[in-house]
């Protein structure tokens, strides 16, 4: 039990640090998907990252020494399907006839181990078939194929860091858990009837994804920086920082023109700028993009002293942080120099043909 318990005290530390990982991709994801990112959805998605972190945590751990290790003569794995039924039959703790040594069924490692690989996937069926909307078929398909992966993880030695298996692979594992699987198929609909369906989820992206959120702006803005920002590093030594701000510049303003009104990392997050034009492309990434995001990059080119250029750009993200909040305050979605160019920032996902919509 302690192990147990260790492997998950162990998952709680390590959760942070991969929800942070994790946290860009998933908004990337939802955001191109479903236009929106609610909080129920948000928790729902990390608890199973959380689940899945601690199954795989109490099948690696814990962690033996590689010279131990290397010193094991234990079997390496056993293909006898239902080995313990037979095992239990030749030993003298359990009898059939007598129902009062039932209770030691409960005390041994037979009975307790397949228990446990029946009850480690049991989540694991919920969420598919809650969350993911899985038939029973998918579901002990994937829950088999989980099984496999953690078995198959125990068999190389954990991706043969270790010289060979420090845990044995058992086919009876993949049994239980494909079980256990079927088995949280079957209770779901018990957990169902206390969280909100996903029809609802469904309509609570749609309202929600109508108004362009400022994160999901600042995820296309992110995107459109990596994509040129990687060409751009492997050229830093022969550009000055004049071209390398003329180039951004002229990539939003470009973009913003030959895909009317959007960006590359705008059309990953399905969002367009409304009523632009030439001119108006010109002038919102020259002040938006290039001045307020990057002024770092012509000040340092006139050699304007570092501490300066670090103070001046920060004064243009607390200004735009400070925008944000304005805009926020009233309800509204929209930047300064939107309003004063008067464009608008519009969601591009045609919901309808996704869902079916309960208006």
């Amino acid at each position: 039990m302690s192990t147990y318990l260790n492997s998950i005290i162990t998952a709680i530390f390590i959760f942070p640090l991969l929800a942070l990982v994790l946290t860009i991709p998933y908004m990337i994801f939802e955001y191109h998907k479903y236009g929106a990112i609610t909080k129920k959805r948000v928790l729902i998605m990390f608890s199973f990252i959380f689940y899945l972190l601690c199954i795989y945590l109490l099948v690696i751990l814990p962690l033996p020494s590689i010279k131990e290790v290397s010193h094991y003569t234990g079997k390496w794995y056993n293909l006898k399907i239902f080995e313990f039924i037979g095992e239990l039959r030749s030993t003298k703790q359990f009898v059939i006839s007598d129902p009062s040594t039932y209770i030691s069924l409960f005390t041994t490692n037979k009975i307790i181990e397949p228990l446990f690989n029946v009850l480690l996937t049991i989540p694991f069926g919920i969420y598919l078939r809650y969350y993911f909307n899985k038939g029973w078929f998918t579901t002990i398909f994937y829950t088999f194929l989980l099984s496999l992966f953690l078995e198959l993880t125990q068999l190389t030695g954990l991706y043969y860091i270790y010289p060979r298996p420090y845990r044995m692979f058992d086919v009876n594992d993949l049994i239980t858990n494909s079980l256990g699987g079927f088995i949280g198929f079957i209770i779901t609909p018990i957990f169902a009837h206390f969280l909100p369906s996903t029809l609802e989820l469904e309509e609570e992206v749609l309202r929600q994804s109508k108004d362009v959120t400022f994160s999901r702006r600042f995820i296309g803005y992110l995107l459109d920086i990596l994509i040129i920002g990687i060409p751009l590093f492997f050229l830093r030594n022969k550009l000055n920082y004049l071209v390398l701000f003329s180039i951004i510049v002229l990539y939003f303003a470009l973009s913003l023109i030959i895909f009317k009104g959007q960006t590359i990392g705008k059309k990953i997050v399905n969002i367009k700028l409304e009523n632009t034009n030439i001119f108006k492309s010109i002038i919102r990434s020259l002040l938006f993009e290039g001045l307020l995001l990057h002024l770092y990059l012509p000040l340092l080119y006139f050699k304007i002293n570092p501490l300066y250029v670090i103070l001046i750009q920060i004064s243009c993200y607390f200004f735009i942080g400070f925008n944000i909040i304005c805009e926020k305050w009233i309800g509204s979605y929209n930047l300064l120099i939107d309003n004063i160019l008067h464009l608008k920032i519009s969601d591009t996902i045609k919901h309808e043909e996704t869902y079916i919509i309960r208006l």
